[in-house]
């Protein structure tokens, strides 16, 4: 005689048990709130990424620029609008101007450039003729700036002030710092006419 078959209850042949189920799905929503959190901090830190990296091409863009115009500066003074005489370097709280050795392919090869403030950009404007003409388009060379604070060392040493003796006299350097709306305070030194 055979020993009876011990067989299993329908309800357990196949399949899981609600408790089974209840902790399947409770280990998926741990594991994909887990990954959600994880693809969240990654796009945000690669937001934040290229926005600093955008920051920092906008003030190395600036800083090649600045140093172009302030290392071919010319002592070449200009007149005004108004027909008055102007210095070849113009010092302003908000700003300067300059007049620098222009593009081979200018005739003469010498511009006028200027370098300002509006509030909350740092503005590059060049103008058409040297005298009497008003700046041209402005172009935006660094935005989110909260301020600047402009210095100019001669022989006497740093200084806010330009007060040249001769029209035709350049700064030795100038000290540009941009205080941006968010992040720190960037100071770059330039030699003028090098």
């Amino acid at each position: 005689m055979t020993a009876p078959r011990h067989i299993a209850p329908p309800w357990r042949q196949s399949g899981f048990t609600l408790v089974e189920m209840l902790v399947a799905l409770l280990l998926f929503g741990i594991i994909a709130s887990v990954a959600t959190a994880l693809v969240t901090t990654a796009s945000r830190s690669f937001v934040r990424s290229e926005q600093s990296l955008a920051d920092i091409g906008s003030l190395e863009g600036a800083r090649s620029a600045l140093a172009s115009d302030l290392g071919q500066a010319a002592p070449r003074p200009t007149m005004a609008a108004d027909g008055g005489l102007l210095p070849a370097f113009v010092l302003m709280p908000e700003g300067f101007v300059l007049v620098r050795r222009g593009l081979s392919h200018q005739i003469p090869a010498i511009e006028k450039v200027a370098w300002g403030f509006d509030g909350h950009r740092l503005l590059r404007q060049t103008f058409p003729a040297l005298d009497g003409a008003p700046p041209g388009r402005a172009i935006v060379m660094v935005n989110d700036v909260a301020g600047i604070n402009l210095r100019v060392a001669d022989d006497r040493g740093w200084q806010t002030r330009w007060k040249p003796e001769q029209p035709d006299s350049l700064p030795r350097a100038l000290e540009l710092t941009v205080q941006r709306t968010h992040g720190p305070a960037v100071t770059m030194r330039f030699l003028v006419g090098a």
